[in-house]
């Protein structure tokens, strides 16, 4: 979910917002809360026994409902680790539009000449 908003949303929204600050801000609302809820599927699909994308299950095995639940913390961490590349991405991707939007802006600011 968070990559697919990265990819369509964090340039439009450095472009288009005219404060960089805000749009920043936006982008890192937005995405944590498409992160909770990209985590909260994933992790109920994973104790339903269901699977994801490709047939794979998100944390390894599903649980057989005794507690401790056994998951693979490797792939708990590497979850942690992409979503915070994509987000990171997604922030440079804000600064990259808001960067474009102002060089844009420069190029089309009129001289003015003062005529006696």
């Amino acid at each position: 979910m968070n990559l697919f908003f990265t990819i369509i949303a964090a340039f439009p929204l450095g472009f288009f917002v005219s404060r960089r600050q805000t749009a920043l801000l936006s982008y890192l609302i937005v995405d944590s809360f498409l992160f909770t809820l990209q985590s909260l599927n994933l992790l109920l699909t994973w104790m339903s026994g269901g699977s994801g994308l490709g047939g794979s299950s998100g944390f390894g095995d599903t649980p057989s409902g005794s507690f401790p639940i056994d998951y693979s913390s490797s792939e708990v961490i590497a979850y942690g680790v992409v979503n915070a590349i994509i987000t990171l991405i997604g922030v440079g991707l804000v600064l990259f539009g808001a960067r474009v939007r102002s060089r844009r802006s420069a190029q089309h600011t009129p001289d003015v000449v003062d005529v006696p």
